[in-house]
């Protein structure tokens, strides 16, 4: 299965489903890609993390389907985490939000802007952000066009994002928990991990 080809299944499925049942507006929820394998000690190319970015660019382009982050509770050696109670609260609050319309926070911090400032990059999320373990978010890539990436000092208030001395003409991408197994320590205020992602730096 191409890599190209990806950001097309899921939407394609959905939308066969909801005509099979004749409900154009039937919620779906979407548990994304769990972490695998070993934990990633330097950027590299993943087609999980191609699939979660797949599955993050369907939930925000139809309304009525959710997601629930599952990025922080894999297991290096079991392909099916165990700890199907924490898939199943963050299945429910998709559910509240997307079934039941209920105005509540039900995932996790993404991106809703990046910006060059300086010698710096800033990227803007849509709700307020804290880490564990470190002051500095850890995970965070930025990539040239060609995809060669390297990781990058995160530092965090707030909404945003801050990649410290990473604004070069190269610069053109970045990348958040972008592995098959990354470390993630990023979450919102609500404990809810924030979405792996890469967005293009404008």
């Amino acid at each position: 299965m191409a890599g190209d080809q990806r950001p097309d299944l899921l939407p394609t499925l959905i939308a066969d489903w909801r005509r099979a049942f004749e409900a154009p507006d039937l919620p779906f929820l979407v548990v994304q890609l769990a972490n695998f394998g070993p934990v990633a000690k330097a950027p590299t190319q993943s087609a999980w993390a191609e699939l979660r970015e797949a599955q993050r660019q369907t939930v925000n382009n139809d309304p009525k389907t959710g997601l629930a982050v599952a990025i922080d509770f894999g297991d290096r050696v079991d392909i099916h985490p165990t700890q199907k109670a924490v898939v199943g609260q963050r299945l429910a609050l998709a559910a509240r939000k997307v079934a039941y319309g209920e105005n509540i926070i039900s995932r996790g911090p993404q991106p809703v802007a990046v910006a060059r400032n300086g010698a710096d990059i800033v990227i803007t999320f849509d709700s307020a952000l804290q880490t564990y373990s470190s002051a500095q978010a850890i995970g965070f890539e930025v990539c040239d066009a060609d995809k060669a990436c390297r990781f990058a000092t995160a530092d965090v208030a707030g909404t945003q994002v801050t990649l410290k001395a990473a604004n070069t003409p190269q610069a053109q991408f970045v990348r958040y928990a972008w592995a098959d197994a990354p470390y993630v320590n990023l979450y919102s205020a609500q404990d809810l991990p924030a979405i792996p992602f890469e967005v293009a730096i404008p």
